[in-house]
């Protein structure tokens, strides 16, 4: 009986020890030849070069880059409307950035205040994205209860000299995404990342 809880616990140590390497292991992100078009479509062929990480209900993440940008794309179902939030950790002044891409783009910091924005809501600081396309009205004759486009990818490029090294610890959020009955269902990479923890974020290397 002694040697049998012996034998539970060095295997549940293992078990622990196997999922800490997994977490702290770097995730390569491919190159590609071909500039990403920001169009809301992941299926394209440039991005056939992305690394790609599956989430549940049926999301896909891409990932790739050339030598002046970082691309990564967000794919839904047809009838998701997909937001995507990217966190990226700025290992020279400490601050973790936010780029959130729905019907509106915008970067914001963590400080001692929580997330603070750091530019307008249009100002676009070497970065780009495509964001959640305007569909229409549920009541045009008041102008009001927007309808926004289903079926949609988000697509962000983010300047590689904003941050510094070929190495980025960065976090993947995705929401408004349908998934056992919920419209807005949130998914994250990695699944137990905290947005504002970074040592629960996920390293990502660029090679050529």
């Amino acid at each position: 009986m002694h040697n049998k809880i012996k034998l539970l616990l060095l295997s549940a140590y293992l078990s622990f020890a196997a999922t800490e390497a997994n977490a702290s292991e770097t995730i390569a992100i491919n190159p590609t030849s071909k500039a990403a078009l920001l169009d809301g479509r992941c299926g394209n062929d440039e991005w056939e070069a992305a690394t790609k990480i599956d989430l549940p209900a049926q999301v896909s993440i891409y990932l790739m880059h050339d030598k002046d940008y970082f691309y990564i794309c967000a794919k839904g179902k047809a009838e998701d409307i997909t937001v995507l939030d990217l966190y990226i950790d700025h290992t020279e002044t400490g601050q973790l950035h936010k780029f959130h891409l729905s019907a509106q783009m915008g970067e914001k910091v963590l400080t001692g205040n929580g997330w603070e924005r750091v530019s307008g809501k249009w100002d676009l600081k070497d970065y780009a994205g495509f964001w959640v396309p305007f569909s229409g009205l549920e009541d045009p004759e008041n102008r009001s209860n927007p309808i926004w486009a289903k079926g949609t990818h988000r697509q962000v490029q983010v300047s590689r000299s904003k941050f510094p090294g070929d190495t980025w610890k960065m976090m993947f959020g995705v929401s408004a995404i349908n998934h056992e009955g919920n419209r807005n269902s949130e998914f994250f990479y990695p699944d137990k990342a905290t947005s504002t923890d970074k040592s629960t974020w996920r390293k990502f290397s660029f090679y050529e």
